[in-house]
């Protein structure tokens, strides 16, 4: 089988190109080249690139905002991404990534999630199973929890979902970009533990968070 061709994408020079000397070693990869996030999309049609490997440091909001605007530039592009932190990997898949693996990840984990997704697979380490799935609790206690961590801003993207609004639509009213929907759209899906936006909703009313 040919190499998997990766590009590497990151806000950082420096973190670039320790990506680039980690991919040195994999076998099976060819990283062909590096760049910054607003440069991706158009740089990984040029080059075919099969997946991009995208640095997201800390993972903070706006790290994992990289995830929704390489989705949105280039889509159907596998975006392995690395980094994040604990709890991230719902909202990072929600946000159209592929993988989301540690930053210490080694070199033939990596070679196999690379490889895994440029064949339109998505890649869940074994410890983050549980949280893509159902919690098991009562929903009254779930509800307390939960309405405690939804911030103004994701209720008022909740709302505006539940009138079916589209990104863009949510984007004018809010006065926020596309990219920062996307954000907070992943952020109340994996706080609600829904698959789709439509179940997101429905959790929401019947818990009597928002008004249709």
């Amino acid at each position: 089988m040919p190499d998997v061709r990766v590009l590497v994408v990151s806000s950082s020079p420096l973190a670039r190109a320790g990506m680039e000397a980690l991919l040195g070693g994999v076998s099976g990869v060819a990283p062909v080249a590096s760049c910054g996030i607003g440069e991706a999309g158009e740089l990984a049609s040029q080059l075919l690139a099969d997946v991009v490997l995208l640095d997201l440091g800390a993972g903070e909001g706006e790290d994992l905002e990289a995830i929704a605007q390489l989705a949105e530039g280039e889509a159907g592009l596998p975006i392995v991404a690395l980094g994040g932190g604990p709890g991230s990997t719902v909202q990072a898949l929600a946000l159209g990534a592929a993988a989301l693996l540690p930053a210490e990840v080694d070199r033939r984990t990596l070679a196999a999630a690379l490889a895994a997704c440029a064949q339109r697979l998505v890649v869940v380490p074994r410890g983050e199973i549980a949280s893509l799935l159902p919690a098991e609790e009562p929903v009254p206690a779930r509800a307390a929890g939960l309405a405690q961590t939804l911030t103004p801003r994701e209720l008022e993207v909740l709302q505006a979902m539940a009138r079916g609004l589209t990104n863009r639509q949510i984007a004018l009213r809010l006065a926020i970009s596309e990219h920062t929907v996307k954000f907070h759209a992943g952020a109340v899906l994996g706080k609600l533990d829904a698959r789709s936006r439509a179940e997101a909703v429905a959790r929401a009313i019947r818990r009597g968070w928002i008004l249709v």
